[in-house]
């Protein structure tokens, strides 16, 4: 059986949009693949340049904000604020889907073992965050942060609420 001109014409046709779609199916997810990497990366070096302001002696079990000059204190108290906005940001992009589980778990063991250390409990409580960020993040702060003495008021939660 013979193929007719026309016959030929409309198979290169087909043959030509199928490789179209799947070179343009190719360069989305490429594309999609560097956006993730840029964002990641974005966030890695806002993280590297937060924790390199701390004190040497910021992840120590006996850190002492009344120990740092007023200008230290200020400038980590600056900066302990910028990670908590940093981790505010990472628990709200995690509630609305735009990160993937594999990422947020890495994110929050970080969350964890920092809200574990003396600098954050003092920080949180000087800063008195619970005020200034939305309930939902303040409630994951409090619950991965032991010996917080400022624990939330669960009659709030939810008032103030962002939305999954």
């Amino acid at each position: 059986m013979s193929m007719t001109i026309k016959e030929a014409t409309e198979l290169a046709s087909i043959i030509g949009v199928l490789i179209t779609v799947i070179a343009l199916l190719f360069t989305v997810l490429s594309f999609k693949k560097q956006l993730q990497l840029s964002f990641f990366s974005e966030y890695t070096r806002r993280y590297q340049e937060i924790v390199l302001n701390f004190p040497i002696s910021f992840n120590a079990d006996g850190f002492d904000y009344g120990s740092l000059t007023p200008e230290d204190r200020d400038k980590t108290l600056r900066y302990v604020r910028a990670y908590f906005d940093l981790c505010s940001e990472e628990y709200f992009l995690k509630r609305k889907g735009h990160i993937d589980s594999e990422t947020w778990k890495e994110w929050e063991a970080g969350m964890r073992l920092a809200f574990s250390k003396t600098a954050f409990l003092e920080a949180w409580e000087i800063l008195n965050l619970d005020s200034t960020y939305y309930s939902e993040f303040a409630k994951f702060v409090y619950e991965i942060m032991p010996n917080s003495r400022n624990k939330i008021n669960q009659k709030d939660v939810g008032e103030n609420d962002v939305s999954a």
